[in-house]
């Protein structure tokens, strides 16, 4: 016995030290994520709304200290432990556990630098509070403003889900300050600001009315996507910061805070398109969002003629700051309804055996309702609850879907559902390439359309532009047939330069195209999408508003036909 169990352990010995030399032996792989350590941040973050971007904490450089020339390939800069995306401080930066010394307490030194000689720093301490997460945020005040507002403040903020789980949270703060060296003619913008949707209703009195250096409760507002804008207190809009010069939306009216555009005639100049820059992004359910106005650095056009040389100007604009990390949503999606059954009078939505939707009016969308994903069963009803249509639809975890009722040509209710695309990417078709990327344009500011003909009377129609002209591709906007969803699911893209547009309707034969001009249906005008003509407290209306579209063909066509339900478009607009 004792001369076996003495050759099974050199057996077993034996197969260990074959085991532990195969282990030797693994193949390579790379490990392709930014941060590849099991480094724990504390729950304090600092917010940099004044450019700075090098760190040293507690006497340790975190950052490259490198400054590249100015048409250097800025992806050049070498990467640091701590900041592994081109070895810079950024936006938000969460502090390391690590650095949390003996009371909870760090030293943060922050610069800025470049090829300029000047160097702009600061110095503070930030405090962990086991209890309460807070953001410290680092302004521009001391250098471009006056007022009361710190260098750096420190600022509450939540890690608390909603209390409803399809809603989101966000609040407004106020870090405006007093211009030092305004522009000539710049506007002054000071004191109250108010959160507002994308027509300018405010969005709750807890978020309206916030003081120079205070901030909001958070509010609750169910989860969809949106154009949040900051109004002042007499009615005017604060411009965001970072409007996409692809999109046209970069060079800033000092007088105004709006977009400019450069007109040829009589002289070359920018001139204002009454439109103040606001992204349209989705907000996740359970996120947690501050809307931060501070004093940033805005681009804007010389008025010197065909130079075309520009400058820059100091102004307190909004940015979108997500305190906590977008949740994944893989529960909801959002569905509405769209009354386009002529003579029914108002319509009720029901999702699942539950009502959702009430008295929507002919010619009219309801509000939205978030659904749980899954197959849900939709069920239209009239005033007096009688059943007049049923559809079923998977609903997809954020998914954003408009159930348009309509009649078909015996005049039998109707239930077509639509997947809106309200992501703001759009394929672009002419590119080419082994990066998939290249295919994709994201907007930020997005003038985007589907087209949907919903009158059974024309077989077969066109959306154009004026005069006939085309406006998106094929499948889009043309050879549309009554209550068929294109299969093309692709938004028609307008930009925010185009001067003032019409929408028209053509009927024609499949392939035929524009045909012949409906018009008994009248004309859309780019006007037309301007929500409330009320937000523009200065006057001077934009020739368009932003934002995602449907614009249907719906009605009825004959001699006798009722007015009310005679052929006409209507506008549905997603984002709110």
């Amino acid at each position: 016995m004792k001369r076996i169990s003495i050759i099974a352990g050199v057996l077993l010995a034996g197969t260990s030290v074959i085991t532990s030399c195969k282990k030797d032996k693994l193949d390579h792989f790379y490990d392709n994520r930014i941060n590849n350590d099991t480094r724990t941040n504390s729950g304090v973050r600092i917010v940099n709304l004044a450019g700075f971007n090098q760190l040293i904490a507690n006497g340790d450089t975190l950052t490259n200290y490198v400054v590249l020339p100015v048409n250097e390939d800025k992806s050049r800069y070498p990467a640091t432990k701590f900041f592994p995306d081109k070895g810079r401080l950024g936006g938000t930066w969460w502090v390391p556990r690590q650095f949390i010394q003996a009371g909870g307490k760090a030293h943060m030194k922050i610069e800025a630098i470049s090829l300029n000689p000047f160097v702009a720093t600061t110095e503070f301490d930030v405090q962990e509070d086991y209890n309460q997460p807070a953001d410290y945020y680092v302004t521009r005040n001391n250098l471009y403003t006056t007022g009361n507002i710190p260098e750096v403040l420190r600022v509450p903020r939540s890690v608390e889900a909603p209390s409803r789980p399809d809603h989101f949270k966000i609040r407004i703060l106020n870090l405006s300050g007093d211009i030092k060296r305004p522009e000539s003619g710049q506007e002054k913008i000071l004191g109250p600001l108010s959160l507002a949707f994308a027509d300018g209703t405010l969005v709750n009195a807890k978020s309206s009315h916030v003081n120079v250096g205070e901030y909001s409760e958070y509010v609750e507002v169910p989860y969809g996507t949106y154009q949040f804008r900051v109004l002042t207190a007499a009615g005017t809009q604060v411009t965001a910061t970072g409007g996409p010069r692809e999109e046209f939306v970069d060079l800033v009216d000092p007088a105004t805070s709006t977009v400019t555009k450069t007109v040829t005639s009589p002289v070359p100049r920018p001139v204002s398109v009454n439109l103040t820059y606001a992204p349209i992004r989705t907000f996740q359910p359970g996120g947690i969002y501050t809307i931060v106005v501070s004093t940033q650095e805005l681009p804007y056009k010389l008025n010197n003629g065909s130079t075309g040389d520009e400058s820059t100007f100091y102004q307190n604009a909004f940015q979108i700051i997500a305190d906590i990390v977008d949740p994944t949503n893989t529960t909801y999606g959002r569905l509405q309804a769209v009354n386009a059954l002529p003579g029914a009078g108002a319509l009720q939505l029901k999702v699942n055996g539950i009502k959702v939707g009430d008295n929507i009016a002919y010619a009219n969308a309801g509000e939205y309702t978030n659904v749980v994903t899954g197959t849900t069963a939709i069920e239209v009803t009239d005033a007096t609850g009688k059943v007049l249509a049923t559809a079923q639809k998977r609903v997809d975890p954020g998914g954003n879907y408009t159930a348009w009722v309509y009649g078909d040509a015996k005049g039998t209710p109707q239930i077509v559902i639509a997947a809106n695309n309200l992501s703001g990417s759009i394929p672009r078709i002419e590119k080419d390439g082994q990066d998939g990327s290249l295919w994709w344009t994201q907007y930020k500011y997005p003038f985007q359309f589907r087209f949907y003909n919903f009158c059974p009377d024309f077989a077969n129609v066109n959306f154009t532009g004026i005069n006939g002209q085309a406006i998106g591709r094929n499948g889009v906007s043309s050879n549309l047939k009554p209550g068929i969803i294109p299969d093309d699911a692709a938004n028609a893209v307008l930009m925010m330069a185009a001067d003032p547009y019409e929408i028209m309707v053509f009927q024609a034969n499949p392939g035929v195209f524009p045909g012949t001009w409906i018009t008994r249906v009248p004309v859309i005008k780019s006007a037309d999408l301007i929500a409330r003509k009320e937000l523009y407290v200065r006057g001077g209306l934009p020739d368009q508003e932003p934002g995602y579209y449907s614009i249907a063909l719906i009605g009825k066509d004959g001699a006798n036909t009722p007015e009310g339900s005679k052929a006409k478009m209507i506008i549905v607009k997603h984002n709110r």
